[in-house]
């Protein structure tokens, strides 16, 4: 299936060159952040103006990390709203909640849903890799829970959400809270995740991808799981765990021109053959992060409302 051709001709039209790569993590960040402060406005969503809260949480042993709580409406005391612990994208090694499509997105969810969502500033690769994030990510739940009376929200309905890499740890996160604490997660929304890390399940869809395309998901994948033996753990390949039983519902948004794709449905096939409740939805047309260009896409703008609508039941 060809990319989306009205995509094509909207970024086409643009004319912003793609980043190039390379190895520098401070330079990979910000020519990333250009691209998107470049790009995003004109083709991506708008959001609201919503009230927002910075609170900065203690981790054992690893860096403390941001987490930003968008409101649909100013808190006050007696606020008893669902929650959403929402995960950027970009590779375990660029992006974050600054950049204008994470907090586009949060904005509108927070609104359209009428949820808290809660953007967490986690710590990024090589300098940090594997498990800081997904430790950050689970002292960031903890935390929720313990503080939802004084936040405004409800813990007993409480969702995961992120796209790409921030997706793999949202998966990887619904393992780590069930063999720990196994507080009661209503929702995990997984966009465009990459679920298995020794890439097995890519050669074995036989994806065609340039061999400097090969290079860059090898590099990128080493610098967040340095040590080879530890990519088939479920916390870093969730698709390759061999128990799936007791995972909260899912619901699975894979992109037709993704390297990825066969991740996201094969989590979505185990998922239901394990009795876990999922759905899974085929972005037709889109690569990897073509889900952000509402502006340029149907399909995305579709895409993005069905998100919305499944956050919605946080108030079922």
């Amino acid at each position: 299936m060809p990319v989306d051709a009205h995509l094509i001709r909207a970024l086409t039209e643009l004319g912003v060159p793609a980043p190039q790569a390379t190895n520098d993590p401070q330079e990979r960040r910000k020519t990333a952040f250009e691209f998107e402060q470049a790009v995003y406005p004109r083709l991506g969503a708008s959001g609201p103006q919503l009230p927002v809260r910075e609170h900065v949480v203690k981790v054992e042993g690893r860096p403390d990390v941001l987490v930003r709580l968008y409101y649909p409406r100013e808190p006050a005391a007696g606020l008893n709203l669902p929650v959403c612990l929402h995960f950027f994208g970009g590779g375990w090694r660029q992006g974050g909640i600054h950049h204008p499509s994470v907090a586009t997105h949060c904005a509108v969810r927070a609104s359209e849903a009428n949820i808290v969502v809660a953007a967490i500033s986690y710590a990024l690769a090589p300098e940090h890799p594997h498990p800081t994030a997904l430790e950050q990510g689970y002292a960031a739940l903890e935390w929720l829970v313990r503080e939802a009376g004084a936040l405004g929200i409800d813990p007993g309905r409480i969702a995961l959400s992120g796209q790409s890499a921030g997706a793999n740890l949202v998966a990887a996160l619904t393992h780590v809270n069930r063999d720990r604490a196994r507080h009661p997660l209503a929702l995990q929304i997984l966009e465009v995740p990459g679920l298995d890390l020794t890439l097995t399940h890519i050669h074995r869809n036989a994806v065609e991808l340039a061999d400097e395309q090969w290079a860059d998901l090898e590099r990128m994948i080493a610098d967040y799981v340095p040590w080879a033996e530890d990519r088939r753990s479920p916390y870093v390949s969730p698709l390759l765990a061999e128990d799936l039983h007791d995972l909260p519902p899912a619901y699975i948004i894979t992109a037709d021109c993704d390297p990825f794709r066969g991740d996201g449905e094969a989590y979505a096939a185990a998922l239901a053959a394990a009795e876990v409740p999922v759905a899974a939805l085929r972005l037709v047309g889109l690569p990897h992060d073509g889900g952000l260009y509402e502006k340029a896409s149907l399909t995305a703008r579709t895409a993005q409302a069905a998100i919305a609508t499944a956050l919605r039941t946080l108030h079922d």
